[in-house]
């Protein structure tokens, strides 16, 4: 039996039914108000209580790996973290949140993965200086909670937890299974990805809320210069599209966290210089070097930076006529993040200039025309399910960073054009979907 035959069969099966088995239960036992009411009655099912009996998890869960029994230790810790999903759903269905569980909930996480880091350091898996770092990050996101008045955890923290958890599954592997092709120089980037979110997280506690949508944009102001920077010092390309990514997913809330907190007069104009220089500058010189001759790179990079601009422009003034003050659920014409994943994927993987260029000239024409298309962070997003959308990003956060390793992203670059594609077309499919439920 081959390693992943073993590995799927001793360790992802017994993960997805228990986590099949949490899903079931939560959504087949709180449907009715009498579920509801006879949960709230219980305060062993209380989610602050759920977090509680977290607390010695990770404990036990390092005691059974230094005893000797891995595989033990990795179902034994892989359901205690499914229980952080489910104190979270219980907490809203039965209107359970408490000022108290925000703090203990994140907290619960960090005494369950910390341990194990620390082990994991110990034995030689981690470097320990970034695990060290790490955790001085985590634990003064944690004690800021002590005098701030939202205590629940942020966008990075979130991210941190998840992303934390795959790391030591990714360890986990290696340590039951030895060396794994799939899985090989991954386990630094990994780390060091965490370590970066902890940072941001600690960082966005303490910031006043107002300044989090100025914030993001001026990260993604700074991914786009530095972008430039590499396309034009003769880098790969492919990394200039990497910072666009970094962009695209600070741009993803910048808008979002602007409604929620409020943002600063300026607000609007650091968005929208920063979505220029990353999804239009940058991106329009990407486009430009996939060319071998500079006029016609120059040209068509020309043609779709301009699009950007006007796209930008166009949408500013009609906002502002309408007498919009919030966010928008759809968009006349392709958005500018969207045409930056399509035109830089397609200009960065496609070997063939005249299908670069057509793909590049399609998606200008869409981002300046008037086909609805429906806003991915407000209109998208929430419709996807919560356990869809964490698989999805987990699989395509641990892809990137096992690229970033390797210095080979033909599978991120892959899964980002099918994704920029489909986002692409859903107006036409759209269209035949109603036409055919008529």
């Amino acid at each position: 039996m081959t390693p992943y035959s073993s590995i799927l069969l001793e360790i992802a099966l017994p993960v997805f039914f228990m986590l099949g088995a949490e899903r079931f239960a939560v959504y087949r036992y709180l449907r009715t108000p009498r579920q509801v009411e006879w949960v709230r009655r219980h305060v062993w099912l209380h989610p602050n209580s759920i977090s509680r009996a977290r607390y010695p998890m990770g404990f036990v869960s390092v005691a059974l790996l230094h005893l000797g029994f891995p595989r033990l230790c990795f179902l034994f810790f892989t359901f205690w973290m499914i229980t952080d999903i489910t104190d979270g759903d219980i907490a809203r269905k039965c209107d359970l949140y408490t000022e108290e569980g925000a703090t203990i909930d994140p907290l619960s996480d960090k005494l369950m993965y910390a341990p194990m880091l620390l082990y994991l350091a110990w034995s030689g898996w981690l470097n320990p200086l970034l695990v060290v770092l790490f955790l001085i990050f985590d634990i003064t996101g944690q004690a800021s909670r002590r005098f701030i008045p939202v205590k629940a955890a942020n966008l990075f923290g979130k991210a941190k937890t998840f992303l934390v958890v795959v790391l030591l599954i990714v360890v986990g592997l290696e340590l039951i299974y030895g060396p794994l092709p799939l899985l090989a120089r991954s386990i630094y980037p990994l780390l060091a990805i965490c370590t970066a979110l902890a940072f941001c997280s600690a960082v966005f506690k303490v910031i006043p809320n107002y300044w989090y949508a100025n914030i993001l944009s001026i990260l993604n102001l700074i991914c786009g210069l530095a972008g430039c920077w590499v396309v034009l010092s003769g880098r790969p390309p492919v990394y200039a599209l990497g910072l666009v990514f970094l962009g695209q997913f600070l741009d993803l809330f910048d808008g979002r966290a602007a409604e929620r907190w409020g943002s600063t007069p300026q607000g609007e104009i650091f968005d929208d210089v920063a979505d220029g220089t990353s999804f239009g500058l940058t991106v329009g010189l990407i486009v430009t070097v996939a060319f071998a001759s500079l006029w016609s790179g120059l040209f068509i990079g020309g043609v779709y930076l301009a699009a950007v601009v006007f796209r930008l422009v166009r949408f500013v003034v009609e906002k502002r006529k309408a007498g919009v003050t919030g966010g928008v659920t759809t968009f006349a014409g392709l958005p500018s993040p969207a045409g930056a994943l399509m035109a830089g994927t397609a200009s960065v993987l496609l070997p063939s200039e005249l299908a670069v260029g057509v793909i590049v000239l399609l998606t200008a024409l869409l981002m300046v025309s008037r086909v609805s298309y429906p806003h991915f962070g407000r209109a998208v997003l929430p419709k996807i399910p919560k356990i869809v959308r964490v698989l999805v990003l987990g699989a395509f956060l641990f892809l990137l960073a096992l690229g970033v390793r390797r210095d080979e992203y033909l599978a991120p670059l892959l899964i980002s054009f099918v994704a920029a594609v489909s986002y692409l077309v859903s107006p036409w499919v759209a269209k035949v979907c109603r036409r055919g439920a008529r």
